[in-house]
């Protein structure tokens, strides 16, 4: 559990990043669904939200005056790895630069919205947000699943003991497909805590 979930621990936040941190498409392939399990508040550390900050973005225009005439200049702030700092797999990966967070914040700064136990979150996996410091006395829990568009090659797979089989498939088998590895139920408790997390994973798409 992240520490900045976790009361007892010293408070911190996540530096704002992009989930996205690899080469990826500039149209929607990803969708983040969180699940809060209880209340979450900023006092517990709800999370920051960047929102419109999943595609490329125009600052408005703003007037440069000359000795001979006035005239209008507009900046387009990137999205993807041209906004991000360092690469996929590295600490803090897809941490946004700092300069492009202040222009960011200048036209629409971030929220720390406050959401009720057993809502659904839906976000682009390409938005900037962070983790933040939760200094309440109490554990802030939350699910969060990635969903995949059909055609993108998702190379994560998960790891599920064959006793959830029917729960999982027979409901939504025709709609959601679920890539996962059966295995007996003392086989997925045996390895659960050592599988990789999303930076293990190589998102290079095939040529």
């Amino acid at each position: 559990m992240p520490s900045s979930s976790t009361p007892g621990s010293t408070p911190q936040r996540q530096p704002v990043h992009s989930d996205a941190d690899f080469n990826h498409p500039s149209h929607p392939f990803a969708l983040v669904i969180n699940i809060p399990l209880v209340k979450m508040t900023p006092s517990n550390g709800s999370t920051e939200l960047w929102l419109g900050t999943h595609a490329p973005f125009l600052l408005p225009s703003s007037p440069s005056t000359t000795t001979s005439s006035s005239s209008s200049s507009s900046v387009i702030i990137p999205s993807g790895i041209a906004s991000q700092e360092t690469l996929h797999g590295d600490r803090a990966s897809g941490r946004i630069k700092p300069h492009l967070l202040s222009l960011r914040r200048a036209v629409r700064p971030p929220s720390q919205p406050t959401i009720e136990k057993g809502s659904i979150v839906i976000r682009d996996l390409r938005l900037w947000h962070a983790g933040m410091p939760n200094t309440s006395p109490d554990v802030r829990v939350m699910l969060a699943m990635i969903h995949f568009a059909g055609w993108y090659r998702n190379p994560m797979r998960l790891q599920f003991a064959e006793d959830v089989r029917p729960l999982l498939l027979e409901e939504a088998e025709d709609e959601l497909k679920t890539p996962v590895d059966w295995t007996t139920r003392e086989e997925a408790l045996r390895t659960y805590l050592g599988r990789g997390f999303g930076n293990s994973y190589d998102f290079d798409q095939e040529k």
